[in-house]
This record gives C-alpha cells, sequence and structure tokens, in this order.
C-alpha cells in the first residue's frame, strides 16, 4: 500500500476513532459489544474463545504460495460450495471414506466466506497480568479466536481442500484454471500461522507505545494545538490512525507498521514540545 493510500486511508479512520490515550483495543472496541465483551472471555490470563463459526484458513489466500500460482478463487462462494460438496461425499472427487471433521471444516469455510471480513488483533490492556497487555486474536464478527489450531488438519486440510479445487474448476467447466496442490495449503499455512503469532507479540508490545504518543497529542491538543498548528495536529492524528491500524491488521507490513510508529512518535513529540515552549513564554502560538 502506498504512502498516499495510507494517509487517505488514515484519515478516514479518524472519523470512527477519538483521539486519546486509549489506543489499544479496550473490551468494548471491535468486539461486538456483545454479552461481557472481552473482558470476561478473557477474565483468566490463560483462556481463549474460539470463535466456532469462523475459519482462519481462507487467509491462505492472500499468501505468496497461494497468490504466485494464481489461485484466486479461495474466498468466492462457489469454492466454499465446492468444499461443502467434496465434505458431504457428494462429489465424485470425494474420498471413499470421509473424515468425520471435514463437514465442520467446510461449515466454517462457508461461514467465514460469507462473513466477508477478516480478523484483527486486539490488545486488551490490563489482562496479561505482570506480562502486561494481552493481544487477542478477534473475528469479524467480535469473538475471540485461538489461532494456535491454524494448519491442522480440522481446520485447513490439505486434502480438503485440494479435492474441492478440483471440483469447484469442473463445476465451472474450466479444466485450466490452477489447481490449489496439499503442499501449497501446508506450506500457506504454517506462514499465516507464524505471521499472526508475530504479530500478536509486536502488537502486546507496541500497545503502551501508542498509548505514550496518543497521549503526547492528547496533551498537545489541550494546550490549543488544535488552533496554532491544526496541519501538525491532524498529521500527527493521521499517523497514530495508521499505527493502530498497523498494530490490529494481520495483513499491515510489518516494516511500514514500525516507519508509522516513529513518525507517530517524532510527530507527537514536535508538537507537544511546541506548545510547551509557547505555554513557558506565556505566548498562545508560536508565531506570535
Amino acid at each position: 500500500m502506498s504512502r498516499n493510500n495510507l494517509f487517505v486511508a488514515a484519515l478516514a479512520l479518524l472519523l470512527a476513532i477519538p483521539a486519546g490515550p486509549a489506543l489499544a483495543l479496550s473490551p468494548g472496541d471491535r468486539a461486538g459489544r456483545s454479552g461481557d465483551g472481552l473482558a470476561s472471555a478473557l477474565a483468566e490470563p490463560g483462556n481463549a474463545i474460539r470463535s466456532e463459526r469462523f475459519n482462519l484458513c481462507p487467509s491462505i489466500a492472500e499468501t505468496a504460495q497461494v497468490k504466485e500460482r494464481s489461485v484466486d478463487y479461495l474466498r468466492t462462494r462457489e469454492f466454499a460450495e465446492a468444499v461443502r460438496a467434496v465434505a458431504e461425499g457428494s462429489s465424485k472427487f470425494s474420498p471413499t471414506t470421509v473424515p468425520g471433521d471435514w463437514r465442520t471444516a467446510a461449515a466454517d469455510w462457508k461461514a467465514s466466506v460469507a462473513t466477508a471480513g477478516k480478523p484483527r488483533i486486539a490488545v486488551v490492556s490490563g489482562s496479561g497480568g505482570p506480562g502486561g497487555p494481552r493481544a487477542v486474536l478477534v473475528s469479524p464478527n467480535g469473538v475471540p479466536m485461538d489461532p494456535i489450531p491454524l494448519g491442522t488438519d480440522r481446520m485447513c486440510d490439505p486434502q480438503l481442500l485440494f479435492r474441492a479445487s478440483i471440483e469447484y474448476r469442473t463445476r465451472l467447466g474450466q479444466e485450466d484454471l490452477p489447481l490449489l496442490y496439499p503442499h501449497v495449503v501446508r506450506q500457506a499455512a504454517a506462514g499465516i500461522g507464524k505471521t499472526v503469532t508475530a504479530k500478536m507479540d509486536v502488537a502486546a508490545r507496541n500497545a503502551k507505545r501508542l498509548e505514550d504518543i496518543a497521549l503526547r497529542i492528547q496533551q498537545a491538543e489541550q494546550m490549543g494545538a488544535g488552533e496554532c498548528q491544526p496541519q501538525e495536529l491532524a498529521r500527527a492524528k493521521a499517523e497514530v490512525a495508521v499505527a493502530r491500524q498497523g498494530i490490529t491488521e494481520i495483513d499491515f507490513d510489518p516494516g511500514t507498521a514500525e516507519a508509522v510508529l516513529s513518525r507517530a512518535e517524532t510527530l507527537s513529540g514536535n508538537l507537544l514540545a511546541a506548545r510547551r515552549y509557547a505555554a513557558s513564554r506565556g505566548i498562545r502560538c508560536i508565531n506570535e
């Protein structure tokens, strides 16, 4: 994603995300606000709840292993139907004995594709005990997930998806469509699992960093930055919004996220320093 696109996305996010120190997702944020939310679900440090109707496996569609083979149909409803047919044994490409957990995997796949969303990372402040904030994976419908099963047979079965890819292209009558071979599924799923784990670690580590940045911006705004440095304030807020996006989106480039965090730190520090300097001189704006 280009720098300009990131900045435009950030400005859009500003309409929905309030400025302030609460950068990490709170128990009520992005969690659907249903039931007792993330707070009660994660009351115990070791507790995690996996969504029963969401499968992370379709995320392999965004991996290099799948893209470089031009397999671009994984998130379609038609492919989900092909997965279901193989899992139910109604496809001629189904094995003689269908594994018992394929039906569940197919139902999860279909539900995940129908959701048309991607999981995000939430950082729950104060839920990690002595270790600090705790990062959790949250499905598009706001349910905490356990990312560990990704890549196991039930969640992302290589044979199920391979046979479904044959069923899919047969249904479309396009025998030249690329197949999703089992080894590709294994490699892609393993990569997604590692990416998710790494991103969750980074999100937890950067939670306090983001809070400090947002606090400096909030203090600067309270000291008149909105009146005296409106452009600098808007840019700092935009960078913070992109930084927040960077630690909550799984497929956000880590290098870009770090670069934005660094810029946000510099901008927020300069903004607050300018307001403090003006205050120390007894002036409202520095250019007076």
